[in-house]
């Protein structure tokens, strides 16, 4: 029963962090102790009083050991803001695959053929997906060059 208290309050706390994780912690707080006072459901308050905890206690951390913090969701190693999307993405963040690049293979075609819309005349040397050198190979399309080819030992 009392974990069932602590993760429903837990979840009830993050809910107010989340609509304040753009915010400094002065501005959080401020907002946090207004609905304090005005909050009359005990379960809220609870969960209210839990948000000021938090934010006070990194707000403390955070000015001995991080002053280029400035706002909530900037805090590390919190699972608090991990449900937030990042919908205002940059370009930089895109620059950096977090998957892996997909494997390519070098290949010389051998009858004239189309690949991606790009027409390609016979011994035309060209990289292409691993899964494309697979089908023009069963196709007879195309061989894999001697350089990528597996030794056989």
């Amino acid at each position: 029963m009392a974990e069932e208290e602590t993760s429903k309050l837990h979840k009830d706390r993050n809910k107010i962090l989340m609509q304040h994780a753009e915010q400094s912690f002065t501005e959080a707080l401020d907002e946090i102790n207004a609905s304090l006072k005005s909050e009359k459901n005990h379960s809220k308050k609870l969960a209210l009083l839990s948000a000021k905890s938090w934010v006070l206690r990194n707000k403390l951390y955070v000015s001995l050991h991080d002053p280029y913090i400035y706002t909530l969701n900037e805090i590390e190693n919190t699972d608090v803001f991990d449900d937030i999307d990042d919908e205002d993405q940059t370009a930089i963040d895109n620059l950096f695959d977090d998957e892996a690049p997909e494997k390519m293979v070098e290949v010389t075609i051998l009858k004239s053929t189309t690949v991606n819309g790009k027409k390609l005349v016979k011994d035309t040397i060209l990289e292409v997906t691993e899964e494309n050198a697979n089908k023009l190979v069963d196709d007879g399309k195309a061989k894999i060059s001697e350089a990528e080819e597996p030794e056989k030992g």
